[in-house]
């Protein structure tokens, strides 16, 4: 039964190939494939609370982490060994 499965982390591409010729679409594949999962420029560590803030893209709200959830959040972004980030 699916519900019992184990996701090992695979998956399938299924929108439209891009040919290696098309320059422009490389492009932007190879742009978000280097790209940080977060903007270290939003980040800020409040170290006497040994918290962390992330503000959001428009700069109008913070939120704030303890250091030890916010690193258990980032290190969820790491692929394990074998798998591919998504």
């Amino acid at each position: 039964m699916l519900s019992t499965w184990r996701h090992s982390g695979f998956n399938v591409f299924c929108g439209n190939r891009i040919s290696p010729n098309y320059d422009t679409a490389m492009e932007n594949l190879a742009r978000y494939i280097i790209r940080a999962s977060f903007s270290q420029e939003r980040m800020q560590y409040l170290d006497q609370e040994g918290k962390v803030g992330y503000a959001s893209k428009d700069g109008k709200s913070v939120k704030v982490f303890p250091a030890m959830e916010w690193l258990a959040a980032m290190c969820s972004h790491i692929p394990n060994r074998g798998e591919q980030a998504s």
